[in-house]
């Protein structure tokens, strides 16, 4: 079904199709997909198309709780910002664990590919494993709540309701949608206080129909296509959830923005880049003398170069002698992203920048089992000993099978342009400052975040672009 999935969605991993080919069907376990779609275009004014459901609706997913930003000088106007400024304050107390989180796993996989550009979705990554947190019960949920760096069901419900509200933004100048689905098998006795919690925690639709059947496959298609605008009508189209599965989530992020400042084409220039391999030609991005913000850690430099709004694209480069893996196995770059306090605040100031950095397309399929154990996550890839019962009744045993992540990244002239999804198959001492002019040049491997409003959406690396 991984390959199905993968399918539908524009990306085939080989490994995937191979795995498939020796994987004998389980019939005495409850096979859970879960799809965790990550979508950020940058096309404007997308149309939005009808949503059409045939599945019976158990939760519908809540609104956006996050109030609109009333007219400066209005009435309403202080209250706002005074509420803002606590959510604010709520989203940076949730950052230090989500930063370790999205550190641990970054540390397994990224690194160690001197070759091979890679990248994942801090973010698409936590609030899947929430989810499942959500579904789950007793030691299998506090294994996983502890992976996720929390105490307590409520604690997790908050930090996640606060992370969304943060990303959550339409203004006609950027939008960054949330939306997510769980799907479940017309046989499944479920307990609607948990799917009530899902739709109002985690702004989570439920429905309920005959999973895996043709009519069911489509209703999940129509969802997607609805939530991604129609952006990816021709392979949404093709969803083919098995059937075996007796519960499947999409979860989908729909962003679209533009550098605050744009590269001219004019300005482009060819010349290489220094892979491990030797050098390669590249079409590279210059600004000369902007004003940005410049940050340095032990192992780096970095700038941030400002999108719409809130969000930004930080472009880490290791300092001489130093490399991508040496960035990675610190927090430095993470506390910087994030704005945890364990980053110095006084290594960073505003600079003139000389910036060049290569046009890239990359994309990845990354593995997160592995990464996953490592931190701890250990029991719930097995078929006994998981505890499902906070939202499901059933006696047949649930288990993690595989969680799979594939991302997409470009940037050019006008902006980013990034798309990831990601599978969870169930089965049944600081520098000195630089100049006050620096030449910032990404000619060889470096690392890449980009953020909204300090959570991390996508990091990755590019060793050849």
């Amino acid at each position: 079904m991984n390959e199905k999935l993968a399918e539908a969605l524009g990306y085939v991993d080989e490994k995937y199709v191979s795995a498939a080919a020796k994987r004998k069907k389980r019939k005495h376990y409850w096979i859970v997909a879960v799809a965790a779609v990550l979508a950020l275009v940058l096309v404007l004014n997308t149309p939005r198309i009808p949503l059409i459901i045939s599945a019976k609706a158990v939760s519908a997913a809540s609104h956006s709780r996050k109030p609109e930003r009333p007219r400066s000088g209005s009435d309403s106007f202080r209250q706002w910002y005074e509420d803002s400024q606590r959510r604010d304050a709520l989203v940076q107390a949730s950052m230090a664990p989500v930063a370790s989180f999205s550190t641990d796993c970054a540390r397994e996989i990224l690194t160690g590919v001197d070759t091979t550009n890679r990248v994942w979705s801090p973010v698409n990554a936590y609030i899947a494993l929430a989810i499942t947190a959500e579904l789950t019960g007793g030691e299998t949920r506090q294994q996983v709540m502890e992976v996720l760096g929390v105490n307590s069901l409520e604690e997790l419900r908050s930090r996640i309701s606060t992370i969304w509200e943060q990303v959550y933004r339409d203004d006609g100048k950027e939008i960054s949608v949330l939306a997510n689905s769980l799907w479940l098998d017309k046989d499944v006795d479920y307990h609607q206080d948990t799917m009530d919690a899902l739709a109002y925690h985690y702004y989570t639709s439920v429905y309920q129909g005959d999973l895996g059947s043709e009519r069911t496959n489509k209703d999940i298609a129509n969802w997607l296509r609805n939530q991604t605008g129609g952006l990816f009508s021709n392979r949404t189209g093709k969803v083919d959830i098995g059937e075996d599965a007796k519960l499947a989530l999409a979860s989908t992020v729909y962003f679209q923005s533009q550098w605050s400042e744009k590269f001219s084409k004019d300005q482009n220039t060819q010349q290489p880049f220094h892979t491990v391999e030797g050098d390669v030609t590249c079409t590279f991005l210059n600004k000369e003398g902007a004003t940005m913000n410049y940050y340095w850690g032990e192992t780096f430099g970095a700038v941030e170069m400002e999108l719409e709004n809130e969000s930004s694209m930080w472009l880490i480069l290791p300092d001489a002698g130093k490399t991508v893996d040496d960035v990675l196995g610190s927090e430095d770059y993470m506390a910087m992203i994030t704005g945890c306090d364990s980053f110095p605040e006084e290594n960073h100031k505003a600079m003139k920048v000389n910036l060049s950095v290569p046009k890239f397309d990359i994309s990845s399929s990354v593995d997160l089992e592995p990464a996953l154990e490592e931190m701890g996550l250990t029991g719930i890839f097995h078929p006994l000993g998981n505890d499902f019962s906070s939202s499901v009744d059933s006696q047949t045993p649930v288990y993690l099978d595989s969680i799979n992540q594939d991302t997409r990244v470009t940037i050019d002239e006008d902006g980013v342009v990034a798309a990831s999804y990601m599978i969870l198959h169930f089965g049944a001492g600081a520098a000195l400052p630089p100049d006050e002019i620096i030449d910032f040049i990404l000619d060889r491997p470096f690392v890449f975040a980009i953020t909204t409003g300090s959570v991390p959406i996508f990091v990755g690396t590019v060793n050849n672009p």
